[in-house]
This record gives structure tokens, C-alpha cells and sequence, in this order.
């Protein structure tokens, strides 16, 4: 039934019938090379006449790890997960599918593996639901690939994976700063006023987004002559004060006549089909639209080619939305509807309630329905028709890699940022996701810390949910909070939806603007450490945010699902619930050096062993810990990346015996660091009685670095403190 080949030592691909080519794998597959093979490792399989079933019996204590996107605990252990790319902003415990399809997992107890399913449509994962020992997997194809990656260790079977669908995807270093987001800012006014009030207030920020309505009409590659009159100077001034402005982009094109976008796709025909072979119509923020259809690479060329409308003001930045694809309706939902409601005018009177309760369902079920997507078509480069309900989870996939290829030739040698809603495994090597429309729930910043970790196995290092919540409204100690916790997240957005309380940090009281002030400032006083230990992440295929569990070898680490390590050196415990002066962390394995932050200038240390702990933490302060013989990089604070350049670190360690820190820099905009062009300095710090032996050795053959000293506070196993400082 399974044709198997050797990836490489650790991975084997296990192919069934004839995969569709999706592209989220890169390594070399050999088709000459295939053996035939009638069983597979760790599985008993069952086929029926539509689907192939994969049946695993985990072991009691065994942790399953993976799915990307999704909600539930990071132990996936106890729920069903849909793979089925889904628009549904209503991020409640029952739903069973995001806006991605993430099919990967790592099975982490008596026998540990990791897999990956590549098959584009709809996948069914029973990880313990059914039967609470029972991993069952439902594939209703006998057409997909099925990776086993076969080692104990997580770490190597994240490395695995990257090795099959490709590094991270890097973002230029201003995106590392604060962004701030609103559906929607309605004018170029709006926008100038926001910018100007972060500059006014001096609150760091880096990104300003631009939301549906910059757009003339909702159609995409315009704008709107009476709310933005003269966007690209908008862009073009507020560049000058350090701040870049990152529109969204949909799929859906408008049908009106006139308008090129669909006029060029019409006449070329580069929409998606339906049954009839006429573009098919679905009705999304512009009302009634065609869909560009992206797996065909003469219209990911077109598409591509489009962002020079963008580009050309300056524009270095570009978010992509609603490419599941979303759909509001269609004129077949309509008449479904049209249809109820006759139904309810022909009924009995007894009848009445039943027929209003299917006009009301047929109403509120119009959105995103799966007959709709089995009613479009895709045309491939071979002339291959393809249904899409098959290819799905490709969407957003390629409509990614039409703008990846797009911005790479219109900026060459440059780095962008690109953001998309809906992905699939291989989307991490083009560019990011973040995590969707949550609401302002305290049960949903937990749910970021949970995602962000399993996001990371999936490669998407650079990630991160609106923080604040994006429906719903918050109130000041949800945003301080979930500030605190987007600090220490690769991608820092404040986002909130049309008709929600404004979240703006000056939108509340002075208190709260003052805590959150202080805790954007205390991100980027952080930037050279996430910085540097980003790019060392991407570079060895490591995490940049992990799990306890995966780095520590104590089992309790398995439990702990609320704290992570961000770099190799730091330990982030938020506070994430309501009305709460503190919270419990367990610290294992080492001795801790903790740093209850809220202000960069501030620095109170402590030594904690290792075990479980209350850490008070008021509502300005945030709980991190330093890893024994670890060290963090930190600099002064900026308005924006760039604003001048770093002179000064200072390195904060924890050192009883020996440390050692490679810190990395490049010129954070271009793509010469796959040149070898970047710089490092090498930092040793040894314990010798009661002081500290330091070790500086700087290279910089192109002379990136411009840091003349680097100051040390040095902490001991008692907490003592030596600080020093070296010239460069």
C-alpha cells in the first residue's frame, strides 16, 4: 500500500497512491529510489474506500506536541483537530479549526517521533478524544505523503522538519518593534494623529497598519482619494519620523467593470472556475469578487507584480487577510436561504417554529460553507483541473509565495515583511502568520502562550496574536497584561476590531498609560538579544520560543504550559490572569536569577533554586528569569529601530562557573547576511574567586558593529553583583 523512501537518517517518507504536489517540502525526493513496503513504524493503518485511518496507542504519561495553529492545551492529549483552514473569528474551546492546517506532531514519551501528514485538504486528528489512549488520525484520500521522523529527541525532530520545508522566513529588524493595528483607521488624518501621539507621549513604535478601508471601495490595489488623498506621501512622512506603514491586501477582486485589477484578470483568465466554467463569484468586503487562481504560476506572477503599487511609495511591509479563502456568501447560499423562507410562507401554521428556525439557520450559516468551496476550480501549469475543496489549505500557501516572489523581485536584496492569515506547512520559509481575530479574554492570552510555543515547532519563529485581543472590548489590566507578554513574543501588534473599545495605549487611564509605556521601552531595550538570538535560532533550526520540556530533562517540565523560554538565556513566566498580584512558577534543573522587570533602568535581582515558587509581580511588573551560567543583551532604548545607532550594551548574566554568549548583528534590512556579512562578538565570562573573568573577541569585517563599550552586571550563585565595563 506505502511506497517508502530515505529522506535522510532520521526522516522516511511513507507515500500513498499519487500526492498532489503542494510544495511545503523542499528536500530532494528520489522517486527512483522508492521501495515498496506493506507496514509503517508506530502505526496500525485501516483502509476503507474514501480514506486511510492511522491508529497509534500512546503510552499513558506520552506528551503529543505539534498542530501549529490551534487551540486547546499545548499537550494535545483529549481533543479532536480538524486540519480544514476555516475563517471563524469566534475562538471558542469547541471550535476545531483556525485560519492554518498544521499537520505535524511529536509523540514525546515510552516511544518518541514526530510525523507530518502532507495532504491539503481536510485531516482529522483524534488525539485521545475517542479513546483516551488512542492517536487517530482520518485521512479521506489514499493520495498524500506521511513523514516519520524518527528520534528522541524533540529538538532534532524540529530540525528534521526544517530541513524538509525549508529555514524561517527572517523579517527586516524594524519588525521586531511595537506595530500598532485598528480595523479601522479611516483616514490619512487618523493615521498621521496615531503616529504623531506615539512620537508626542514617547512610546517606541516602528508599524503603523492601514486595515480595509484605506481601500477605495474594499478593492484591492487602490486607495481612497477622500480618506487618504495622498497615501504615498503619508508613507513617505511618517518614514521620516521612523515609523512604516503596512497595508492589507485580500484575494477577493471586485467584479466592476473598469476597475484593471479584474479587468486584466477576466480578460486573461486568472479566476478561479466554477461548475460552468465561468469565473465563479463570491461575495467577501467588496461585495460580489472573483478569486485569483494562485496555484497557477502565471497568476502568482501577475499577482506578484501588483505590489509595486505599493512598493513604489515605500512600502516594506504587507499584510495578507482572508486567504482561506473567506467567503461571506454566495448567490447559491442566497437562493438557499430565498428557499427557507418560501418554505416558511408555504408552512402550516403548527409548522411555524420549525420553519423560522431553518430560515435563521440558513441565514447565519451562509459564511464559509464547505459545498461552496467544492463548487470552484483551479487550473495547474499542465492544464490539470483541480476541484478546490482538494487543495484547500494551498490557498493562503500560495497566494503567500505569489507575494514573496513578487516583493523579492521588486526589492531585491531587501527585506519585507509579509503576514498571512491562513498558511500551511512551507508558508514559514516565505514569510508569517499571526494568530487570528481572538477576542480580549484572559482564556485567550493563555491561549497565545500555548500557540506561540507550538507555532514555533512549526518554523513560524517570527509570530504573535493581536495583543489586547481583537474582538471584544479590554480593560486596562487585560491590555497591561497581555503588553507584558507581547513583549516577550517575536511579533508585537496591538490590533482591536471595528466597534471594540479603542486600544491605543492612550485610550485609558494615566496609569496604564504609563505601565504600558514602560513596557514597550523594556522591548526595545531587549531588541540586540531577541535580535541575536532570532538569527542563531534560524540559523541551527532551533526553536526561538520553546517549551520547558524541550530543553530541560525534568519531567514535571511536561506540565508546564505557561512558561517558555525565549532564547537560549531567558525564561518568560507571564501573568495571565485576571486580578492577580503574582503567580507559581516552576524553575527546573538550575539555580534562577529573577528579574521581576518593569522598567529597563530598573534592575532588582534575585537567586532562586530550583522547584516551585510564588513570584509576586504587581501589575506593572512581568517575571523573568536568566538561566544559570546565562546572559542577556540589552541596549537604551529607542523611538524606532534605527534611530541611531547601538553604542552601549549591557550584558546581565548569572555565572557560577562558566558562560558563554555568541551575540550576532547584521544591518537588519537587507539579505548580505547570506553573504557573510554580519558580525558577532564572543563573550566569555568565567567565575574566579569572588570576581568574574571577562573575555571579548569581536569580528566584524565589514564593520556592522558600531558598539564602543559593553557594560557587565555579573551576578553570583549568592546574588552579588559585579559590574564592570569594556571598551571594543
Amino acid at each position: 500500500m506505502f511506497t517508502k523512501f530515505g529522506v535522510s537518517n532520521l526522516t522516511s517518507l511513507y507515500r500513498s497512491g499519487k500526492p498532489f504536489a503542494t510544495g511545503a517540502v523542499i528536500a530532494t525526493i528520489d522517486e527512483s529510489k522508492f521501495q515498496q513496503v506493506s507496514t509503517l513504524p508506530h502505526f496500525d493503518v485501516e483502509e476503507t474506500e474514501d480514506s486511510v485511518i492511522f491508529t497509534h496507542k500512546m503510552a499513558k504519561g506520552d506528551v503529543v506536541y505539534g498542530l501549529g495553529e490551534s487551540l486547546g492545551p499545548l499537550n494535545k492529549r483529549g481533543r479532536i483537530y480538524r486540519m480544514y483552514s476555516t475563517d471563524d473569528p469566534e475562538h471558542t474551546p469547541d471550535k476545531k479549526s483556525l485560519y492554518g492546517s498544521h499537520p505535524f506532531l511529536i509523540i514525546d514519551g515510552v516511544s518518541t517521533f514526530g510525523l507530518l501528514v502532507d495532504y491539503p485538504s481536510e485531516i482529522i486528528f483524534d488525539v485521545g478524544f475517542t479513546n483516551k489512549d488512542i492517536l487517530k488520525i482520518t485521512i479521506p484520500s489514499h493520495n498524500f505523503d506521511f513523514y516519520i521522523f524518527e528520534t528522541d529527541d524533540k529538538q532534532k525532530i524540529v530540525e528534521e522538519y526544517l530541513q524538509l520545508t525549508g529555514k524561517p522566513y527572517i523579517p527586516p529588524k524594524w519588525a521586531f518593534g511595537f506595530q500598532q493595528s485598528r480595523w479601522s483607521y479611516f483616514s490619512e488624518n487618523e493615521i498621521r494623529d496615531v503616529a504623531s501621539k506615539f512620537r508626542e507621549l514617547s512610546i517606541p513604535c516602528d508599524v503603523i497598519y492601514t486595515d480595509i478601508d484605506y481601500m477605495e471601495r474594499y478593492k484591492v490595489f487602490t486607495t481612497d482619494k477622500m480618506r487618504f488623498p495622498d497615501y504615498a506621501s503619508m508613507v513617505k512622512d511618517l518614514a521620516k519620523e521612523g515609523i512604516k506603514i503596512v497595508p492589507i491586501i485580500d484575494p477577493g477582486v471586485r467584479i466592476e467593470e473598469g476597475y484593471p485589477v479584474y479587468e486584466e484578470g477576466k480578460r486573461n483568465g486568472y479566476f478561479c472556475k466554477g461548475k460552468d466554467g465561468k469565473d465563479y463569484v463570491a461575495a467577501v468586503w467588496p461585495g460580489l469578487t472573483h478569486f485569483p487562481d494562485f496555484l497557477n504560476s502565471d497568476v502568482r506572477t501577475w499577482w506578484g507584480e501588483k505590489y509595486k503599487f505599493f512598493t513604489d511609495m515605500g512600502i516594506r511591509g504587507i499584510w495578507n487577510d482572508m486567504n482561506e479563502p473567506a467567503v461571506f456568501y454566495t448567490l447559491d447560499g442566497v437562493n438557499r436561504v430565498v428557499r427557507t423562507i418560501e418554505e416558511f410562507e408555504k408552512s402550516d401554521e403548527e409548522d411555524k417554529l420549525d420553519a423560522v428556525l431553518n430560515v435563521r439557520d440558513a441565514a447565519s450559516n451562509m459564511a464559509v460553507k464547505r459545498e461552496d468551496y467544492k463548487s470552484f476550480y483551479h487550473r495547474l501549469d499542465d492544464g490539470t483541473i483541480v476541484n478546490h475543496d482538494d487543495v484547500h489549505n494551498l490557498y493562503g500557501f500560495y497566494m503567500t509565495k505569489a507575494a514573496a516572489d513578487g516583493l523579492s523581485k521588486l526589492l531585491p536584496g531587501e527585506r519585507y515583511l509579509l503576514l498571512s492569515r491562513s498558511s500551511y506547512p512551507g508558508l514559514h520559509r516565505m514569510g508569517t502568520i499571526w494568530m487570528g481575530d481572538n477576542k480580549s479574554w484572559w482564556e485567550h492570552m493563555l491561549a497565545n502562550i500555548r500557540m506561540l510555543q507550538s507555532l514555533n515547532m512549526m518554523g513560524f519563529f517570527y509570530t504573535g496574536a493581536d495583543v489586547g485581543g481583537f474582538g471584544s472590548d479590554a480593560s486596562p489590566e487585560l491590555l497591561i497584561r497581555w503588553m507584558e507578554l507581547g513583549a516577550f513574543t517575536p511579533y508585537f501588534r496591538n490590533h482591536s476590531a471595528l466597534g471594540t473599545r479603542p486600544q491605543e495605549l492612550w485610550q485609558f487611564d494615566e496609569e496604564t498609560l504609563n505601565i504600558t509605556r514602560d513596557i514597550v521601552r523594556l522591548r526595545y531595550a531587549f531588541l540586540p538579544y531577541t535580535y541575536s538570538e532570532f538569527m542563531n535560532a534560524v540559523e541551527t533550526s532551533t526553536p526561538f520560543v520553546m517549551p520547558l520540556s524541550f530543553v530541560f530533562e525534568d519531567e514535571r517540565t511536561k506540565d508546564i504550559e505557561d512558561q517558555y523560554m525565549y532564547g537560549s538565556s531567558l525564561m518568560v513566566a507571564p501573568v495571565h490572569e485576571q486580578n492577580k498580584k503574582g503567580r507559581y512558577v516552576y524553575l527546573p534543573e538550575s539555580k534562577w536569577l529573577n528579574w521581576i522587570a518593569s522598567k529597563y533602568e530598573d534592575r532588582e535581582m534575585k537567586v532562586y533554586e530550583p522547584g516551585d515558587h510564588y513570584i509576586k509581580a504587581d501589575l506593572h511588573e512581568i517575571p523573568l528569569f536568566i538561566k544559570q551560567n546565562g546572559m542577556i543583551v540589552l541596549t537604551e532604548p529607542m523611538n524606532y529601530v534605527g534611530e541611531r545607532y547601538v553604542t552601549e550594551l549591557t550584558v546581565v548574566g548569572f555565572v557560577t562557573g562558566h558562560a558563554h554568549y555568541d551575540y550576532y548583528d547584521d544591518d537588519g534590512t537587507s539579505l548580505n547576511y547570506l553573504k557573510g556579512e554580519y558580525a558577532n562578538i564572543s563573550i566569555d565570562i568565567a567565575k574566579e574567586g569572588k570576581g568574574f573573568k571577562i573575555n571579548l573577541r569581536k569580528n566584524d569585517p565589514n564593520d556592522i558593529l558600531k558598539i564602543k563599550k559593553v557594560r557587565f552586571e555579573i551576578y553570583d550563585d549568592q546574588g552579588n553583583i559585579q559590574i564592570s565595563s569594556k571598551m571594543i
